[in-house]
């Protein structure tokens, strides 16, 4: 909303928390006087989101660049543009047909004498959206989408961790948009606990399962619904009799996007013991090959944060400690010091104690283990928090059906990594300590819509033969729908 000079200036005064509750308050002002929005205008929303993206392109590219000092451009154009377009397209494509009224069957015969049963899909109002730093436009206009095709309002609010990105965004929304439909807001811990705590209606938040706790703590105050998203540490396990150059080849294929900084990238390996050390020069080959270099990369992403950086390099130190086998891949042998680029890093079979195994890793070190027996790998992932995703690579269909049966995680690819994210037909979520709750292939319009139960009686008052006073035609009635 464009404000008059003077107001403009007033508000730079007027905290944050305060500004993001004003917007809510127009919000639901608006959509308590305007009412449902037309199929025509949740599409005509969507295509402008749609157009933001397209028509700004390299502006966000170069931007997510800034703020983790260099991220790939194609990568960005791939994680950050063409996967919440995807995301838009699907859902604009099918608003029509998700908001038409949901036919039930109507008990007691009365569908034959013109009663309904129906669901029906309400807005629910305004739907809030926190998104992390590392994929900071995908994350927050994947949600999006579905909120819009729900006929929502919502407010966005962006990491100040990628600060470069969260303001260009909030300006291209302003251009695109009342704050009364869609408002942008960039903010820390401070204006996420008071953001928590608001009255939305649904809240979609991203992040590490220890804030999602606080997160979930202050929305209850208000009965908030969640959607949570919260990562973990995502197991791959390489089967027996496995191509494990192939496997090498897509494990770091996902592994190398944003540098590992991915909720859903593999975060360790379990690898039959007799394989290990082939596993071991294929993932080294296969890492050459995809970075022949890493200084001045442009495929090769940095540490998106100064607190990341020092993070992977405590996670080395403390494997060096361990006396765990470090394999540092950089072919070109650079010095990467003066960066905040980490080389990719294989540690092989680092003990339970070291750090890469109890957090989740979040960069390009990635933990390789051998097993003897798939038994034990299962047994190591039912005993930990159940993951966003779970990887397993081999052709015994068997093994695969008996690992998916065995273990829990939001999604799971057979021979790939992530793929299971760009599948727009595919919902998208976490499970137990990784969140819960999905959006995208309209899991995400149900979520942020009211199904709301209808129904409408025949003009014949059959259920009078219900009400008192009883008689012999309702026992009969009764006893005949009691009948086994």
């Amino acid at each position: 909303m464009n404000l008059p000079l003077a107001d403009e200036a007033h508000a730079l005064f007027v905290p944050a928390s305060a500004r993001v509750a004003a917007v809510l308050a127009r919000q639901q002002a608006a959509s308590l006087s305007e009412g449902p929005p037309s199929a025509e205008l949740r599409i005509e929303r969507i295509n402008r989101v749609i157009n933001l993206l397209l028509d700004n392109q390299q502006a966000l590219c170069d931007a997510l660049a800034k703020d983790f000092t260099w991220r790939s451009h194609d990568q960005s154009l791939l994680a950050d543009v063409l996967l919440p377009v995807q995301g838009l397209k699907y859902a604009r494509d099918r608003v029509r047909q998700w908001m038409r009224p949901q036919r039930r069957k109507a008990e007691l015969g009365s569908g034959w004498l013109g009663a309904k049963a129906e669901i029906h899909f309400q807005p629910l109002g305004t739907i809030g959206i926190i998104s992390p730093w590392n994929f900071p436009i995908a994350i927050a206009l994947g949600p999006l989408a579905e909120a819009l095709a729900a006929g929502n309002r919502a407010i966005l609010l962006f990491s100040d961790q990628s600060p470069a990105t969260a303001s260009l965004l909030i300006e291209l929304l302003a251009r695109q948009f009342d704050d009364t439909e869609v408002a942008g807001f960039i903010g820390g811990a401070e204006l996420g606990a008071a953001f928590s705590a608001l009255p939305l209606d649904h809240l979609v938040f991203t992040g590490s399962p220890r804030v999602g706790r606080l997160v979930m703590r202050a929305a209850a105050e208000n009965l908030t619904p969640l959607t949570l998203e919260l990562g973990g540490k995502s197991p791959t396990i390489i089967g027996r009799g496995a191509d494990l150059q192939n496997a090498a080849k897509r494990i770091w294929g996902g592994k190398g996007v944003s540098a590992g900084q991915a909720c859903i990238a593999p975060d360790y390996v379990f690898v039959h013991e007799d394989d290990l050390e082939r596993l071991l020069t294929f993932m080294q080959v296969e890492m050459q090959r995809l970075f022949p270099t890493l200084l001045n990369n442009p495929d090769y992403t940095a540490m998106a944060t100064p607190g990341q950086y020092q993070r992977m390099q405590a996670c080395l130190q403390d494997a060096r400690e361990h006396c765990v086998r470090v394999i540092e891949v950089n072919p070109a042998n650079e010095d990467l010091s003066a960066s905040r680029k980490i080389a990719p890093t294989l540690v092989v079979d680092p003990p339970d104690s070291t750090r890469v195994m109890q957090e989740e890793v979040f960069g390009p070190l990635l933990p390789i283990r051998g097993y003897r027996d798939i038994k034990e790998v299962l047994e190591y992932i039912n005993a930990h928090p159940r993951p966003l995703a779970l990887y397993y690579f081999g052709d015994n269909r068997a093994e695969a059906k008996h690992v998916l049966e065995r273990t829990h995680s939001g999604g799971a690819c057979i021979n790939e990594v992530m793929q299971h994210l760009f599948q727009t037909d595919l919902p998208f979520g976490g499970c137990g300590h990784s969140g819960f709750g999905r959006y995208r292939g309209g899991y995400g319009f149900k979520a942020f819509s009211l199904e709301r139960s209808v129904f409408t009686p025949p003009r014949v008052d059959v259920m009078g033969l219900l009400r008192p006073p009883y008689g012999r035609l309702f026992r009969r009635v009764i006893g005949a729908l009691l009948k086994p």
